[in-house]
């Protein structure tokens, strides 16, 4: 005879179900000018357009023959893997990159609102479950849910696809590490000898609320924005701390100690899990200019006084990039809605009266991160920028608003609670339901349509003549450079195939050596400029040549855009019989800027043997392989000499001649070379093989099998552990 469900867990499942789908007709209605009206996100285009497309195209084309290791499309080659903002190995991106070679725009705009709507979720999945006594209905965390997903980070970065997707993980770490933390405050298990003692030490560490805790931390490192990563590792520490705070008020040395050893294990497996693109990404930080910025750097995008009126009244200043009229860099505000804002407020009072530690620890929270989030403004965000590791790597601090509004979803939540737990019983069961539908229709009023727009964001790469041209364009491999807006700059990373660009849309994360180099070559068809290879320059029709006379009209089929022949432009690879040993990339800078340099004739190598040859003594070279992780040449030389490639340098690459390993010298401050000691016919092959990626895999993979056993030991204890023992 079939039982049926107890009447108060079948209302909790329909209420539950009624909430969650409130949250995804909010998201729907928030997204219909984009689903149903035909516009385009963001507006601009951001990196979306600019940036993310192009990257996500590159990994579709080369998953699964090989791993996208390296970026010889932009910057003269680049490291690709270990640029965190790739996210390549985050599930959603992996699995579209997998499924779909020729990557449309539109997927990327729907992982937008999937992960907008992720975020509602979770955040309502924690505040069902936050509570482990006397859970948050469903009605207020629908209200909290909708609060934080449309809140001003999501809402403002729509153009940036993983900082929202990090954003939205943050929810389920926190319930993680909140209810982790809270079950260490129970009574250790009775003590045992050896092996059992260290089992029942993992099994009481290693309970589900902290596996939940590690995993969503490391999906949400895996896709790719560091600033949103360490924000949510603040918020971390911050609920480790509190919990740490409350057992040495009370002298509970047991209980700090299972709180540490907690912390300590989220940590692992959120390092675990995203351990092979942290890895290589920490590795590539130490050559980038974000090694280290000055305080002036790290404080700019900070969140001015005067724009908190923004929180009540968005549209005094303007929310959206077509009507932002303040007098300062266009931030988030944290605008919540003033309803969920008010609400805020309440839950504060409510918890700081009653001494509920959940709500102090998030009123506490949603003030110093409003206080960080001033910037310059206010002295605590050069003080965390003084004593906090990694915190100088970091700009915009207004993002800090994005810890300030799920703290305040989540009291507005706790508050609604409270109101609705009073009054007639009409108010009691239909009051937060009316609640929620405010918030949801205040944030969709004010925020949905104000990063849409009706162009095509794609026209930038819409040169289908020209990419044709230069495809079919002699003398492969060669670079290229786009000197019009109407040419994206990130081309050669979507289009692909034989195309090569010396540079690229603006990357915080590019090589700095590399940068410098770029930015300091002066007019194009210096040396230093011609070195790069750069054989075509792309300007907008009409305009001025983008050179001397040195650069010549070759292709003009396409209205839009003029193709310009560098009748100076260097090969990639060239053999020079010259070497001047230098100590530092920065002692060749002042040789090869003199306006006589010729890299034909002597090359700076750094830690090299010297040369005294000239550029008489012939020799002859031809690419074999040009691919995005190796390269071959064939090169017949009468002397000894340098292999010096215009590739940019970076620690990873190996090179072989005739199959035996051969150190690679950093060139000319930021370039290759290789010494062919012996005459003769050699083949010189480079592979990128960065260890950082191999120790990462591995890691990666071994936490990734561990996961499966911290089931099983869950399900043992929970369910198969006799509940009396002897």
């Amino acid at each position: 005879m079939a039982h049926s469900q107890p009447a108060s867990t079948t209302a909790h499942f329909r209420a539950d179900l009624a909430a969650l789908l409130l949250i995804t007709l909010a998201a729907l209605v928030f997204f219909a000018p984009v689903w149903a009206g035909g516009g385009w996100l963001p507006y601009g285009g951001g990196d979306l357009v600019s940036f993310l497309w192009p990257t996500y195209r590159f990994v579709a084309r080369l998953l699964p023959a090989e791993l996208p290791l390296w970026n010889p499309h932009q910057y003269s080659g680049a490291p690709f893997w270990a640029d965190n903002q790739s996210g390549v190995l985050y599930p959603p991106n992996l699995l579209l990159s997998l499924l779909v070679d020729d990557l449309p725009y539109q997927a990327l705009e729907a992982l937008v609102m999937a992960h907008i709507w992720l975020a509602g979720v979770a955040m309502y999945t924690c505040l069902r479950l936050i509570r482990r006594g006397a859970p948050i209905l469903p009605a207020p965390a629908a209200a909290g849910a909708i609060a934080f997903m449309l809140s001003d980070v999501f809402v403002t970065h729509q153009g940036n696809l993983n900082l929202i997707a990090v954003a939205a993980w943050l929810p389920l770490v926190f319930l993680g590490v909140w209810r982790g933390l809270e079950v260490a405050y129970r009574e250790p298990a009775p003590s045992a000898p050896g092996r059992a003692r260290l089992s029942r030490l993992v099994a009481a560490l290693a309970d589900r609320w902290v596996v939940l805790a590690g995993v969503a931390f490391g999906l949400g490192t895996l896709a790719g924005h560091a600033q949103m990563t360490y924000f949510t590792a603040l918020l971390v520490g911050g609920a480790g701390l509190w919990r740490l705070g409350g057992a040495a008020a009370g002298r509970r040395r047991a209980q700090a100690v299972r709180i540490a050893g907690r912390l300590l294990l989220i940590g692992l497996i959120a390092l675990g899990l995203s351990a092979a693109a942290l890895l290589p990404a920490l590795e590539l930080t130490g050559y980038t200019a974000r090694a280290g910025l000055s305080y002036e750097q790290a404080a700019r995008y900070s969140l001015p006084p005067q724009a908190l009126i923004g929180l009540i009244a968005p549209w005094v200043y303007g929310r959206g990039p077509r009507d932002f009229s303040g007098g300062w860099d266009r931030v988030e505000v944290g605008y919540i809605g003033a309803l969920a804002l008010a609400l805020a407020v309440i839950g504060a009072a409510q918890g700081l009266r009653r001494r509920d530690g959940l709500a102090v620890f998030l009123a506490l929270a949603a003030a110093l991160s409003f206080l960080l989030a001033l910037g310059g403004y206010f002295p605590l965000h050069r003080l965390a920028y003084a004593i906090l590791p990694g915190f100088g790597s970091l700009r915009a601090p207004a993002r800090f608003v994005l810890l300030a509004d799920f703290a305040a979803a989540g009291l507005a939540a706790l508050a609604l609670q409270t109101l609705t737990a009073y009054g007639s019983v009409l108010w009691r069961r239909a009051g937060g339901w009316i609640v929620a539908v405010l918030v949801a229709v205040e944030l969709i009023a004010f925020g949905a349509g104000i990063e849409v727009q009706a162009e095509d964001p794609r026209t930038g790469y819409d040169h289908a003549d020209a990419v044709a041209w230069l495809q079919a364009a002699p003398d492969s491999p060669f670079r290229i450079e786009g000197a019009t807006p109407r040419w994206q700059p990130d081309s050669a990373s979507l289009h692909g195939g034989r195309l090569y660009d010396i540079t690229g849309v603006s990357n915080p994360l590019a090589l700095a050596a590399y940068d410098a180099y770029y930015w300091g070559v002066g007019q194009r068809g210096s040396p230093t400029y011609n070195f790069l290879g750069a054989k075509y320059v792309i300007a907008a029709s009409g305009d001025a040549p983008p050179g001397d006379a040195t650069f010549v009209p070759v292709y003009e089929a396409e209205s839009d855009v003029t193709i310009y022949l560098n009748t100076g432009a260097q090969p990639l690879a060239r053999l020079v019989y010259r070497a001047v040993p230098v100590e530092t990339p920065e002692a060749a800078w002042e040789a090869i800027h003199a306006p006589d340099w010729d890299a034909n004739a002597v090359v700076y190598v750094e830690g090299g043997p010297a040369l005294n040859g000239d550029a008489s003594s012939g020799g002859s070279l031809f690419f074999t392989v040009y691919e995005p992780n190796a390269l071959a040449v064939v090169v017949n030389t009468s002397a000894p000499a340098y292999l010096v490639l215009a590739e940019t340098w970076y620690p990873g690459w190996q090179a072989f001649i005739d199959g035996q390993p051969t150190p690679i010298y950093r060139a000319n401050t930021a370039f290759r070379a290789v010494y062919v000691a012996t005459p003769g016919e050699h083949t010189v092959l480079l592979a990128f093989r960065p260890a950082s990626v191999a120790i990462g895999l591995a890691i990666s993979g071994a936490t990734i099998l561990a996961l499966p056993g911290a089931a099983v030991a869950f399900i043992r204890r929970r369910y198969l552990t006799p509940q009396s023992r002897p």
